[in-house]
């Protein structure tokens, strides 16, 4: 009984309080880096860790994707490799253009591997970065990747989803929130402001502390 009163008594200045402590929470929340780079929280000499750690040290590449091409022509997916080749971090692109010439048809390879790489209305193209899976960096040239794509590709792999991660937690919580496939709003989404706000809170909610 004593202490709610005291808490009545004192509201003013528990209020105050309450608008100090707030300042150093905003800032730390706007200072803390966000960090999607599950690899971190593993141990060094696990198998994952190690291996992306030996492919960044001898070959340059850490990170790939695999991106899956429909409906497209083969020059049409040869200029869209090149494309891609010049995404800021991407360091290789291999597809069929990159073995043999296109005048060769890809159905002379044999059919066993002919299959592992297309189907009747799609092929499909590996890109190798030169960062980790889950870097800043990284995700950003998903995003550009999808940027030059357009919707007859589609981007796989873990730099993807760990890419796609904060958006899905948005949609999850806000199903009506337009969001397109590079990962940003819709221009004409009624609802910019909500997304925005609960965006930064997911983000807020997932960093490493």
């Amino acid at each position: 009984m004593k202490f709610s009163k005291g808490v009545v008594n004192c509201r003013i200045a528990i209020l105050i309080l309450a608008a100090v402590l707030m300042i150093p929470a905003v800032l730390g929340m706007a200072g803390t880096r966000i960090n999607y780079d599950m690899l971190d929280y593993l141990p060094e000499d696990m198998d994952t860790v190690a291996g992306q750690n030996g492919l960044m040290e001898e070959f340059g590449k850490g990170a790939f994707s695999f991106i899956i091409v429909e409906d497209m022509s083969g020059k049409d997916v040869s200029k869209l490799k090149e494309q891609i080749e010049q995404v800021e971090h991407v360091e290789t692109v291999v597809w069929y253009d990159s073995l043999a010439d296109l005048s060769v048809p890809m159905e002379l390879l044999p059919e066993k591997i002919y299959r592992e790489f297309n189907t009747d209305r799609s092929t499909m193209m590996a890109v190798f970065f030169d960062s980790s899976t889950s870097a800043d960096i990284t995700m950003d040239a998903i995003r550009n990747i999808r940027a030059v794509c357009g919707k007859q590709c589609y981007v796989s792999g873990m730099s993807a989803l760990v890419t796609d991660m904060p958006y899905l937690f948005v949609k999850s919580w806000l199903p009506n929130t337009k969001i397109n496939r590079t990962g940003t709003r819709s221009a004409d989404d009624s609802a910019d402001h909500v997304f925005f706000i609960s965006f930064h809170l997911v983000q807020y909610c997932t960093s490493k502390k």
